[in-house]
């Protein structure tokens, strides 16, 4: 019941604005009939409930170490964990293989998948056996819905250089080159002595160029001006492109073009590198640019199977420390015998796509960071995780489940078919960079190239395969990374387990982007799709609970190096509330719901971060180490962006209490946690009570949240890889190695100053009967034993900033195995237990 604000007497007990976290038992499993009402400050009844959270505690908390099931299934709902612990393994069959022959070859350019007897052609060619060439030139413009052209804009003659570099159009495309093209990809070469030598005309297709080249990516690295001077396109003086001591001209020049290319490195940009393939190709092929090309035998989009009939050869895994460090081995899916005898289900068939869906877009993709979770640099081709692009689960859970034993190459056998489509990463860089691929057309949203794209690979999978008309797509698996997660999907979809990001709920839903370029609902009618594509997306949810599921977005392990779950240690909480990152200043007024603004003004205006330590803003409001800062917090904002925000994972990932604000939005693994076990929800109506809501948490019931956030914290981050597993037992080892120097320091120094002590006191009393010559020295002893415990005392506290260690901090540091639990694993976990809701 509401009451006045000036009420004295309240008439009844308002429900507490948290959901309790130690009573969780008590309330219902489904997430849907958590209701959160605002209490009234100063309500006595509002207060009292805040008592009992104190006085009940959470009995559980001191049961789990006597359960160790309960353990492992923390603060689960439902018995999804505990009924895949609990499982019977079943027999690991070996792997079948095809014998299919495809024609012609694949016209030397492609590889035979053996299963269908279909070619999967790379990016240049398409068509049956690749024999059509498919271009995607550089260029200076996109050509106009008006235009209903199907052929890309070119802007390269047949020698493949630029036609007029003085024309200079109002659009800049990324593409534009000021050197020599490769036409299949779009991407721009150098010029001259270190330039690219295409391969002779007339040479069969395959054929290598003579040189590959150095780079000149984009625009951004062309001349601005001719060599005559005249205004052209690019940013860079034609000296140090083209010039005597030019890039592009001598070995060793004096400027250097960025190198935003994957597979070239070094100081020069010259020097090859691993390219990212998913999977590393299984040491069963070479890797260019997200292409695997296959060894003799051997197909698929990451070259694990092989040709019936065939012997099985070793993985060239073994002699890249490189792969081996981060894959571990080839696929064990692929190995015969299998590596164990069981294995425990959910079995999983990842589809070959048609490479349009997916490899193709890692060749378009062209710069090392977009669109993937790794890659690799100099030197040594060593391994560089990356979150910088913020959907990289595309490919990290694409190739986690290649080198899993959840895998199968028998979809008789399978529980559920993966679908590892690209789409995420056509609005940029692929919509920016050239004027192909497109699905159908250019114009309208970026999300209509999307949504085109997974209407158009559910219809290759229906003309190649069986089994999603076998039970109406309802053991299909597809993931959802963009902003807004599967608010856009293909209502023919809507049968499919979806995995996403954005757990907005509710049948009536609209765009809630501040970037209008994204927005789902706003239509766009063309030559080549005139009824618009608005219409194949509506009459679903963005999220259905009872079939999807909200998973983490991949943070590195870098990223919360100052978390003392990951090894650091526990640090003084003495930030009461922590958020940096946009705040909307130069937003339109619906970004966040309005939410990240509204708690920014009442922050600055009522001079909170001064008062309570409340801290909010961007990176100039909230300056230092974003990690340290995020381990030094008790409450961390949980609130929408333009669509789903990875602050979930920062907040739990650091031990820090998520605050989530988003009404009727389910936050990371909301349905299959009990997330109020160890996070507080706010309705957003209740924004303007923040502070007092968050100052009125008992310590007790904080501490109990902390605590539990050290039970459920690595389901929110990826251990799925063995290059991660082994970065993340480093960082544990490194912190435990530190924190036992720091305790045997802190002891020497206390053995030290003890001894000091017991000097000073003989001293004192030799100096009471003997004289003044003991007193002097009484005087110098206490001095240095003054100097010793405060030595000692800083070996205990050390000062770090404004922050400062708390050994006994909550949560506790992590010690346990990081290969267990983690995101990909409560994937499959849950997965386990959706196998009878899809026959």
């Amino acid at each position: 019941m509401k009451m006045a604000r000036n009420s004295r007497k309240p008439e009844g007990p308002p429900t507490n604005v948290f959901s309790s976290p130690c009573n969780a038992a008590r309330q219902t499993s489904s997430y849907s009939q958590h209701k959160i009402v605002t209490g009234q400050k100063g309500s006595v009844w509002n207060l009292a409930l805040l008592a009992l959270l104190v006085v009940e505690g959470c009995h559980q908390v001191a049961s789990l170490a006597s359960h160790p099931s309960k353990q492992h299934c923390a603060h689960t709902r439902g018995n999804w964990c505990t009924a895949f612990t609990a499982q019977e393994p079943i027999a690991w069959r070996p792997a079948p293989r095809g014998s299919l022959e495809c024609p012609s070859g694949c016209n030397n350019v492609g590889r035979c998948n053996h299963d269908t007897g279909l070619c999967d052609c790379p990016a240049g060619w398409t068509g049956e056996g690749c024999r059509t060439p498919f271009k995607r030139p550089c260029t200076h413009r996109f050509r106009t819905v008006e235009e209903n052209r199907t052929e890309p804009v070119s802007h390269i003659g047949p020698d493949k250089r630029d036609l007029d570099w003085a024309s200079q159009p109002h659009e800049k495309v990324y593409s534009r080159c000021g050197g020599i093209c490769d036409d299949d990809l779009a991407i721009c070469y150098c010029d001259g002595p270190m330039g690219r030598i295409p391969p002779p005309e007339g040479s069969p297709p395959g054929t290598p160029p003579v040189q590959r080249g150095r780079p000149l990516v984009t625009f951004h690295a062309a001349p601005k001006t001719t060599q005559s001077g005249a205004e052209a396109f690019g940013d860079i003086p034609y000296e140090d492109v083209y010039g005597p001591r030019g890039y592009c001209n001598v070995s060793k020049p004096d400027w250097v073009a960025g190198c935003g290319m994957d597979g070239l490195g070094g100081a020069y940009c010259d020097e090859p590198l691993e390219s990212f393939c998913p999977g590393g190709c299984s040491g069963h092929g070479s890797c260019y640019l997200g292409w695997c090309n296959c060894d003799e035998g051997y197909y698929g989009h990451d070259c694990a199977r092989r040709k019936a009939g065939l012997p099985l050869l070793p993985s060239a895994i073994s002699e890249k420390p490189w792969l081996q460090a981060v894959l571990g081995g080839e696929p064990p899916a692929a190995l015969e015998p299998p590596p164990q005898p069981t294995r425990k289900r959910p079995l999983i068939y990842v589809y070959d796509l048609e490479p349009l869906y997916q490899s193709k877009i890692l060749q378009y993709r062209v710069t090392p960071r977009w669109c993937v979770h790794r890659i690799h640099g100099s030197p040594g081709n060593h391994t560089e995780w990356t979150d910088v692009w913020v959907y990289a689960v595309d490919t990290l859970l694409h190739e986690s489940l290649l080198v899993s034993p959840h895998r199968t190459f028998d979809p008789e056998e399978a529980d559920f078919f993966y679908v590892p489509h690209a789409a995420s990463c056509l609005p940029f860089p692929i919509g920016s960079w050239a004027d192909a691929p497109w699905f159908p057309e250019p114009g309208g949203p970026r999300i209509k190239q999307m949504v085109n794209m997974l209407r158009d690979t559910l219809t290759w999978i229906n003309s190649t395969f069986p089994f999603w008309q076998r039970r109406g797509g309802r053991d299909h698996i597809w993931l959802f990374t963009h902003d807004e997660g599967a608010c856009w999907a293909p209502t023919s979809l809507n049968n499919s387990i979806w995995l996403t990001h954005w757990g907005r709920m509710g049948l009536e839903h609209k765009s809630n982007t501040a970037f209008f370029s994204d927005r789902y609902d706003s239509d766009f009618k063309g030559p080549q799709q005139p009824e618009g594509f608005v219409r194949y997306t509506r009459g679903h949810p963005c999220y259905n609970p009872d079939k999807d599921l909200v998973i983490p977005s991949f943070k590195r392990p870098s990223h919360y190096s100052a978390s003392p779950l990951s090894g650091a240690n526990p640090r003084e909480r003495d930030i009461l509330f922590f958020f940096r990152g946009d705040v909307g200043k130069h937003r339109r007024s619906i970004y966040s719901r309005g939410i990240r603004q509204k708690i920014y003004t009442m922050a600055r205006v009522g001079g909170w971060a001064a008062k309570h330590r409340f801290f909010i803003g961007d990176g100039e409001n909230v300056p230092g180490d974003y990690s340290e800062l995020l381990a030094r917090s008790k409450f961390c904002l949980v609130a929408p962006g333009d669509g789903w925000s990875a602050r979930m994972e920062d907040a739990v990932l650091h031990g820090c209490i998520p605050v989530i604000i988003m009404d009727e939005v389910h936050a990371v693994f909301e349905s299959i946690l009990r997330t109020e076990d160890f996070a507080v929800r706010i309705r957003q109506q209740q924004v303007p009570e923040l502070l007092y809501l968050l100052t009125a948490l008992p310590d007790k019931t904080v501490r109990s949240m902390q605590a539990r956030l050290g039970r459920v914290w690595q389901r929110f981050r990826y251990a799925s890889l063995p290059g991660l597993v082994s970065e993340l037992r480093d960082a544990q080892e490194q912190g435990e190695y530190k924190r036992r120097m720091a305790e045997e320091e802190a002891a020497a120094a206390a053995a030290a100053a003890a001894a000091a002590a017991a000097a000073g006191n003989s001293s004192s009393s030799s100096s009471s009967d003997g004289g003044s010559e003991g007193g002097g020295s009484s005087g110098s002893t206490r001095r240095r034993g003054r100097r010793v415990a405060e030595a000692a005392a800083a070996a205990q506290v050390v000062e770090v900033g404004e922050g400062r260690d708390a050994p006994h901090g909550l949560p506790r540091t992590f010690v346990g195995d990081p290969a267990e639990d983690d995101a990909f694993a409560t994937i499959m976990q849950w997965l386990y237990s959706r196998i009878p809701y899809t026959r």
